[in-house]
C-alpha cells in the first residue's frame, strides 16, 4: 500500500500498522521501531501444543484393521475456524477433511465419522514389527474438498497440525528360533571331568518378548550328554572313559510363544579322545610310545598297571566331580582309596556311587601331579 500526501510527505510501505509522518520528523523513527517490535513478538510467538493419542495394532493383521485404543474426539482438534467460514460467493466454504503427516503416513489411512464425532486409523499395508515397531505421526487438517474415491478438490495440503498419534505395532510368534550354528563335531577327552560344559548352542529369535525366550531340548536323549534347556550348555553327567564310538544327538530350539515354534536341528557329535594311558615320565620300563597310543580296552575295569591319566584345572573347585568310575563289571560295586591319607590327599571317592571328588584346593606349582589308587570290591561277594 502507497500513500501520497500534496504535502512534502514521504511515501511509505509498511506491512501491519502504518502511519504518515512529514519528512525529516523524528516521529517517524519511533513509529518504525514501533511496528518492528509488534511483528517480532508476533512470529516469535510458540506455538500451541497438540493433543496427543495413542494406539496399537498386532502385525500381520489383515490390510485395513482398525488402531485399537485409537479414538480421536473431533471437539478436542480445535479444528473450527481454520478452514474459514463462507465464499466470496456467500456459498459454505468444504468440510474439512483429515490426512496423516510424517515419515510412515502412506502405512494408515483417516476414517472420520463426523457423525459420531471421532477419528480413527485403519491400516493400509500389512505390517511388520520387526521392520518398524512404531509409527509416530502428526494429523493435519485440510480444508480441499474430497469426494469418496477421488482427489481432493482445491488445496489438499494440511494448514494445521491439530494432534501427535503415535501407533504401537505388537509382535506375533511369527518367527521360529534359527541356530547360529550348522552341525558340530566335538573332539573330547574321554577323562573329562564330569559336569563339564563342553559345548554351547545358541539360538536366535527375531520376535520380541516372550515369543523370543527360548528353552533347549536333545533328541534322542543320552545319559553322557545333557542339554540345559534355559542356556544351551552342553554337560557332560556321565563317564565316556574307554568309549570308542561317537555319542550323536540332535539339539532343537523352541520359544515360548502361542503356538509354539520350533526350529530346525543342529547335530552334535562328540567324540571321546584317548589320552596316553600315562605321561612318558611314569610310564614303567618298557611302555613308551607304544603305551601313549593304545587304546584303552576296557570302560568299566581299570587295571592297576595301565593307570588312567586325567587332567584337572586347578580352578577346579572343592566338591567338582573329577571323573565317576562306573560302571564296573559288579553289580553292587563299592569304592574305597588305597594307600592314601585322607587328611592330605586333594581328592576323595564316594563309597557307594564311584565319584572321584575335589576335596581341598589344587595347586600345580606345589603339587602337579596327584596319584592315587581306588579299589573296587563287589559287596555280595561276588
Amino acid at each position: 500500500m502507497e500513500i501520497y500526501n500534496k504535502k512534502d510527505y514521504s511515501r511509505s510501505r509498511v506491512r501491519g500498522h502504518m502511519s504518515v509522518q512529514p519528512k525529516n520528523e523524528p516521529g517517524m523513527i519511533w513509529t518504525v521501531l514501533f511496528v518492528s517490535v509488534l511483528v517480532d513478538s508476533a512470529f516469535g510467538k510458540e506455538p500451541e501444543q497438540v493433543p496427543f493419542f495413542q494406539g496399537h495394532v498386532f502385525e500381520n493383521s489383515a490390510l485395513g484393521s482398525r488402531v485399537n485404543g485409537l479414538s480421536i474426539p473431533l471437539n478436542r482438534l480445535k479444528s473450527q475456524g481454520l478452514c474459514g467460514g463462507a465464499t466470496a460467493r456467500g456459498d459454505l466454504a468444504p468440510a474439512p477433511h483429515f490426512k496423516l503427516l510424517g515419515d510412515g503416513s502412506d502405512k494408515f489411512r483417516v476414517v472420520a465419522h463426523h457423525q459420531r464425532g471421532h477419528v480413527l486409523l485403519k491400516t493400509s499395508v500389512v505390517l511388520d514389527r520387526e521392520e518398524r515397531a512404531d509409527y509416530l505421526l502428526g494429523l493435519g487438517l485440510c480444508c480441499g474438498r474430497m469426494s469418496p474415491g477421488s482427489a481432493p478438490e482445491g488445496d489438499s495440503s494440511a494448514v494445521a497440525q491439530v494432534a501427535a498419534v503415535q501407533v504401537e505395532v505388537l509382535d506375533t510368534n511369527d518367527h521360529e528360533p534359527t541356530f547360529e550354528d550348522a552341525d558340530v563335531k566335538v573332539s573330547l577327552d574321554d577323562a573329562t571331568a564330569l559336569r563339564t560344559v563342553v559345548y554351547t548352542v545358541t539360538a536366535r529369535d527375531r520376535d520380541s518378548g516372550s515369543n523370543a525366550e527360548i528353552k533347549y531340548f536333545a533328541v534322542p536323549k543320552n545319559g553322557s550328554f545333557y542339554v540345559v534347556p534355559k542356556t544351551g550348555d552342553v554337560l557332560l553327567v556321565d563317564s565316556i572313559l574307554g568309549l570308542a564310538s561317537p555319542v550323536t544327538f540332535k539339539v532343537f530350539a523352541r520359544d515360548h510363544g502361542w503356538p509354539p515354534r520350533t526350529s530346525r536341528s543342529v547335530t552334535v557329535e562328540m567324540t571321546p579322545r584317548q589320552w596316553p594311558a600315562c605321561p612318558p615320565s611314569h610310564c614303567p620300563p618298557g611302555k613308551g610310545a607304544a603305551s601313549r597310543v593304545a587304546p584303552r580296552r576296557s570302560r568299566s575295569v581299570l587295571e592297576s598297571d595301565d593307570p588312567v591319566l586325567i587332567h584337572v584345572s586347578e580352578d577346579a573347585g572343592i566338591g567338582s566331580v573329577v571323573i565317576n568310575l562306573n560302571p564296573v563289571r559288579f553289580q553292587s560295586p563299592a569304592f574305597e582309596l588305597v594307600d592314601s591319607d585322607p587328611e592330605s590327599s586333594p581328592v576323595s571317592v564316594s563309597r557307594e556311587g564311584g565319584d572321584i571328588v575335589i576335596s581341598r584346593k589344587l595347586d600345580r606349582e606345589t603339587n602337579p601331579l596327584v596319584e592315587i589308587t581306588v579299589k573296587v570290591q563287589d559287596k555280595r561277594g561276588a
